[in-house]
């Protein structure tokens, strides 16, 4: 790790810093998030690609920052998983990186409920949620991303999975779904 890194990096996992973010991303500057709500999770996304064999080799990536964060919301509790990139250069596959974490953190909820399901041995399920592991009340946590560009130059890199095709015709790109990024510049 670069030294840019290692600086971001500590900088980004004060809570205070981290919620500034996300409370200006979110709430547009609004004090919602409480930097002492906010508990560090493990910036390690390992999962076995969805549906693969056990026998797959697991795909690894780590986060900068990675954090869950709950609160009381219209009477109900609101979980949401927050991950920070930080990036002191423009990543022109940011994209497919963010999507890449998102979704690994997805499939690990899944593959989670599985398991909790599989132990529990509760009711039988149907063969939808037999196939999945995930049963049909199972519910997943959002997971917000938001990159952190530290760089001195405006940001020119692709901002959503669309940009990033040589393809532009709308009724192709409205059956691709779009991926984009939170791009924050301090």
């Amino acid at each position: 790790m670069g030294t840019k890194d290692t600086i971001t990096k500590d900088y980004m996992a004060d809570n205070r810093i981290f919620a500034d973010v996300f409370n200006h991303m979110l709430y547009k500057g609004e004090k919602i998030i409480d930097p002492d709500a906010l508990y560090p999770l493990d910036t390690t996304a390992l999962t076995v690609p969805y549906g693969a064999e056990k026998s797959e080799v697991p795909v690894q990536k780590f986060r900068d920052e990675f954090k869950a964060f709950t609160a009381m919301q219209d009477e109900s509790n609101v979980y949401l998983l927050l991950g920070i990139g930080n990036q002191s250069e423009q990543n022109f596959a940011m994209p497919v990186k963010n999507m890449v974490y998102d979704s690994l953190e997805y499939a690990g909820q899944v593959e989670k409920s599985a398991k909790s399901h599989r132990r529990a041995k509760e009711r039988a399920p149907t063969s939808g949620e037999y196939l999945s592991g995930f049963y049909r009340n199972d519910r997943l946590i959002p997971v917000i991303t938001v990159v952190v560009y530290f760089g001195a130059d405006t940001w020119i890199a692709p901002r959503s999975l669309h940009e990033m095709f040589d393809v532009k015709k709308p009724e192709i790109l409205s059956m691709v779904p779009d991926y984009w990024i939170n791009l924050f510049s301090p």
